[in-house]
């Protein structure tokens, strides 16, 4: 028996069975199990306002606070690591957290940059942090 309500619902679809709202979240699901599977050390929330950004504007700049999480298990030399981002990025990270988190400002983060980072270094554990649609070298108060 079909739902009343539902039919008379504009974004019914009878040959689909479900509503506008629930293929969206739906595809929406779909693609945050698709990015925690492609991405699995990067925050989602990272993740996604980076391909916001990245997509909607096209003349971002990819502003991005990074925290690079080195893996416990290894002896990280983070002084090392502070180097070699340097070299890759010319922004020199500050330790923060344990010796083994890097937190940098960066400009031109891209999801392609964020993958040629993470592909770089076997020794990161997790990255996570927060892109802003303007550029700023300042950093924020928040860890």
């Amino acid at each position: 028996m079909e739902n009343k309500n539902l039919v008379n619902d504009p974004s019914y679809h009878p040959d689909q069975g479900i509503t506008a709202a629930e293929q969206l979240l739906s595809s929406y699901k779909e693609f945050l199990a698709q990015s925690t599977k492609l991405f699995p050390k990067v925050d989602q929330k990272l993740l996604l306002d980076i391909v916001h950004f990245e997509t909607t504007y096209k003349d971002w700049e990819g502003s991005v606070l990074i925290r690079i999480v080195y893996s416990s298990n290894s002896q990280v030399n983070t002084e090392k690591k502070k180097e070699e981002i340097y070299e890759k990025y010319q922004k020199m990270p500050e330790e923060v957290k344990e010796d083994r988190t890097l937190r940098v400002k960066l400009i031109r983060m891209y999801i392609k940059n964020l993958e040629e980072l993470i592909n770089s270094d076997n020794d990161i554990e997790f990255i996570s942090g927060s892109a802003t649609l303007t550029p700023s070298d300042s950093y924020s108060d928040s860890p």
